[in-house]
């Protein structure tokens, strides 16, 4: 894998110190499952049932139609609409824990809902947790928030995996330059033993599960979790649901007001601009999932799914794409070595994972990315 790069930062772009919310929505929009039996097609649906494999209603409420909306990569799909009754009725109720750290590792397996996570606990021979609480794309700080204000959460979850993997150890990576995060951690993890913080340097794509273990030295049956799903695992655990809401980082140069905001699953992006952003951004490009990894996306129809990560609004500016100049820089700089020309060029698939780096390093402003994507009109 090619070296991680440091990137060129808007230094003036600041995230507001506390989160918003945004959790009372009229209607959430669920998308259909890849297999349409899977579905559970309900009239009337209480808080956090099930309605296919891994998905679960955010409000309680009735089904009112079903309409076509569009996920962060810009996917249409069929949404089932649910009108929310705001009485947040439940299925199942039952008492939260007092305690977590006393739970066999079968009581966390069979508690955890996400069949990913479950799937990577269990593995036979787990020694080693490695906690990502980083966030990669510039200007997103989810993670960073999720775990400043979760903190003793994280951890008390932390422990309680090492309880139930005996001579475990967890590490939680966080950036040298997040000192806020740094500094949340170092106020509680005196309490636990067999939990480190390893700080790494701010670096593109760092976070990331193959990169991360690389730069650690970490071992390839390691367990990975970013720091979202251990809170995941928590709230499974402890109040004994599924993840019903999720982080969302609104920011960019072309608003004077970013933030994080704790929204509901399946709410629509225009609803949350509509509370927090009434100021004029018609002159503004809006990046999903940010500048780096992201696509630009019109917000109409663009649903909150656990996919997204957020919204980058940026003042548009025109760069005219000049020609190839063969400088190569494309692909000293990809992390696979491959060779963006030949999708440029030539309209083949390449091995890419859609950093965008190749596009952010080209001195002649080729949008790279969008014919790496298959879509040199994006």
């Amino acid at each position: 894998m090619a070296k991680l790069i440091k990137l060129d930062k808007d230094v003036t772009i600041q995230i507001k110190d506390k989160s918003e919310e945004y959790l009372t929505p009229d209607f959430v929009y669920i998308p259909f499952p890849p297999k349409k039996e899977d579905l559970k097609k309900e009239v009337h649906i209480k808080k956090a049932s099930m309605l296919y494999q891994d998905v679960y209603s955010p409000v309680s409420g009735t089904l009112k139609s079903v309409e076509k909306n569009i996920l962060s990569n810009g996917e249409e799909v069929n949404c089932l609409v649910f009108l929310n009754d705001f009485q947040e009725k439940r299925e199942k109720t039952y008492a939260t824990r007092k305690k977590i750290n006393n739970l066999s590792k079968q009581d966390i397996i069979e508690g955890i809902y996400n069949t990913k996570i479950k799937e990577k606990l269990l593995q036979d021979g787990l020694v080693t947790f490695l906690i990502s609480g980083i966030d990669d794309e510039p200007y997103i700080e989810n993670e960073a928030f999720l775990q400043r204000e979760h903190t003793k959460s994280i951890a008390d979850t932390i422990d309680a995996l090492l309880n139930v993997y005996p001579k475990s150890r967890a590490y939680i990576a966080l950036k040298n330059t997040d000192n806020k995060t740094i500094m949340a951690y170092q106020n509680v993890l005196g309490m636990y033993k067999n939990v480190e913080i390893k700080l790494v340097e701010d670096l593109f794509l760092i976070g990331k599960e193959p990169f991360l273990k690389k730069y650690l030295h970490m071992k390839d049956h390691d367990v990975y979790l970013k720091a979202s799903e251990v809170y995941e695992i928590y709230l499974n655990l402890k109040k004994r649901i599924p993840i019903l809401e999720k982080y969302i980082t609104i920011s960019g140069n072309g608003t004077t007001n970013p933030m994080v905001v704790k929204t509901k699953l399946g709410v629509k992006v225009l609803d949350i601009f509509k509370k927090f952003y009434p100021e004029d951004l018609g002159d503004c490009a809006f990046y999903a999932n940010g500048m780096m990894q992201g696509t630009v996306l019109d917000l109409n129809r663009l649903i909150v799914t656990r996919d997204l990560d957020g919204i980058i609004i940026m003042k548009k500016v025109k760069r005219v794409a000049k020609k190839c100049i063969k400088c190569g820089k494309c692909i000293s700089i990809c992390p696979f070595h491959s060779n963006p020309l030949l999708a440029y060029k030539l309209g083949m698939q390449v091995k890419c994972m859609h950093c965008g780096l190749c596009t952010y390093i080209c001195p002649s402003y080729i949008p790279l990315y969008q014919y790496l994507r298959g879509d040199k009109r994006e």
